[in-house]
């Protein structure tokens, strides 16, 4: 009987009798929910889930709920005010998201989300056959949804912006003849092409030129949370540190690299306005290679 209470005790933290030690409560992880299949932030949510869970052992039992109904961009940083119906998304810096939330300086897409290219119209083709440099893709107008991160260098940088509704009328307004190019990441173009070309014959992706502006995304959490922005800190650096966030990346990410080796492809580089050169010196450890060739090379 002394074997067997030592042994409950050991094991379980109990004695016969005794009643077992509470648990803690499962902290509540709400996340934004997307109607249209977006393999970044299928991505986003399997990370969650494993920085979550590798930082078990440190902040405890957790549990992810979602949202019911899609919300923009704008809507969800709104929606992570303290008292809001989030407490984690993700985000591209601007210094509106900043000032609002907190960021957890890790970033997910390694920098993937530097990369900006193209969905046009064949009709246009001899408009892009003409972009040679910068100033000739200026004359072009491209199309933006509301509270994209891209605006503000977009705009800062001397570009004619046309702006739309909900990502669901950009491809119409790109076909009527509102712009020319419809500016998405890289990551973002495969995936929009096949949706939308069935709809859309003559959409296309611009292979001659895209356009790289430094532009780390991050998990964003509701300022009166700061626990949880420390746990997902913690368990990020865990999953890149055991390499089991590389691997996750490159599950989902290897046909956007190959986009990157077309050799005819120009790269105009543009400074990112939403944030100061600190947070690639901060990111570099966590990036690619190819990004971090491109941003020593934007700032020659």
């Amino acid at each position: 009987m002394k074997f067997l209470a030592a042994l409950l005790l050991a094991v379980f933290g109990v004695l016969p009798g005794m009643a077992a030690p509470a648990q803690p409560p499962a902290q509540v992880v709400t996340i934004p929910y997307m109607e249209r299949e977006a393999p970044h932030r299928v991505y986003a949510d399997r990370l969650l889930a494993l920085a979550l869970a590798l930082s078990r052992d440190r902040y405890g039992p957790y549990r992810i709920e979602q949202q019911r109904q899609e919300s923009v961009i704008r809507r969800q940083l709104l929606e992570l005010e303290p008292g809001g119906s989030l407490n984690v998304a993700v985000a591209i810096p601007s210094p509106e998201w900043l000032e609002r939330a907190t960021p957890v300086r890790v970033p997910l897409m390694k920098g993937l989300s530097s990369f900006r290219f193209f969905l046009g119209s064949q009709a246009n083709q001899a408009l892009y056959d003409g972009v040679k440099d910068v100033e000739d893709l200026k004359r072009l107008t491209i199309g933006q949804g509301p509270g994209w991160s891209t605006v503000k260098p977009l705009e800062d940088n001397g570009f004619r912006i046309a702006f739309g509704g909900a990502h669901a009328t950009l491809i119409p307004m790109l076909h009527s003849g509102r712009f020319q190019l419809l500016m998405r990441s890289v990551f973002e173009v495969q995936p929009e092409l096949q949706a939308h070309r069935a709809e859309h014959p003559d959409l296309m992706i611009v292979d001659r030129f895209a356009v790289f502006t430094y532009m780390p995304m991050y998990f964003f959490v509701a300022r009166d949370q700061p626990r949880l922005a420390e746990r997902l800190e913690y368990g990020l650096k865990r999953a890149h540190a055991n390499g089991q966030l590389d691997r996750l990346f490159n599950q989902y990410f290897g046909a956007s690299l190959q986009l990157l080796k077309n050799r005819q492809l120009k790269v105009f580089h543009l400074p990112n306005t939403n944030i100061d050169p600190g947070f690639f010196e901060r990111d570099r450890p966590y990036l690619l290679d190819s990004v971090v060739t491109h941003e020593r090379a934007a700032r020659r």
